[in-house]
């Protein structure tokens, strides 16, 4: 068993293709339940606590593609059990990898501020608001599909947003 869980990592290490994408956008208003960042009202009391005193958002999607599902598809429950925390802990590591570039690039426009990357579906944060990602960033650019339940496709696939400030 142990030999097999083994070799399903060697394969998803070979078919995982990361890749990401991101944008900077200026905060237009916070309200008391609602952000509008990027020209997009976001209804979440969270998210708006989050950013009280930050002026801009970084927003960003990553995944490891599409082959990883499709390996997860093929393998038998057991190794796709193993291999579904691989692949989680691989695209944490891409989004945890993108958010600091974005750090360092922040400095360059005057950025020092960061607050941590929410995603939709902490808090109060919809998955809805995935569709704000897809219109703001084109998600389908990086091969991200947001799902008529607002979940995506691929399945290893992150979003987020990041508050920044001077």
């Amino acid at each position: 068993m142990m030999r097999k869980i083994e070799e399903s990592v060697e394969r998803a290490k070979r078919v995982i293709k990361p890749v990401g994408i991101y944008g900077l956008f200026g905060v237009e208003e916070i309200g008391e339940e609602y952000l509008v960042i990027g020209g997009k009202r976001i209804n979440s009391r969270s998210l708006a606590s989050h950013f009280r005193g930050f002026t801009h958002g970084y927003l960003m999607a990553v995944t490891i593609g599409e082959e990883f599902d499709r390996l997860m598809e093929a393998l038998p429950v057991d190794q796709a059990v193993i291999l579904d925390a691989f692949g989680s802990e691989a695209v944490e590591g891409v989004a945890e990898s993108l958010n600091r570039a974005i750090e360092r690039e922040g400095v360059h426009f005057g950025l020092h501020r960061f607050n941590w990357r929410y995603s939709p579906g902490y808090g109060d944060l919809s998955l809805e608001t995935n569709l704000v990602f897809d219109e703001l960033l084109g998600l389908s650019s990086v091969g991200i599909k947001v799902t008529e339940r607002f979940s995506l496709l691929p399945l290893k696939s992150i979003t987020a947003i990041i508050p920044a400030g001077g």
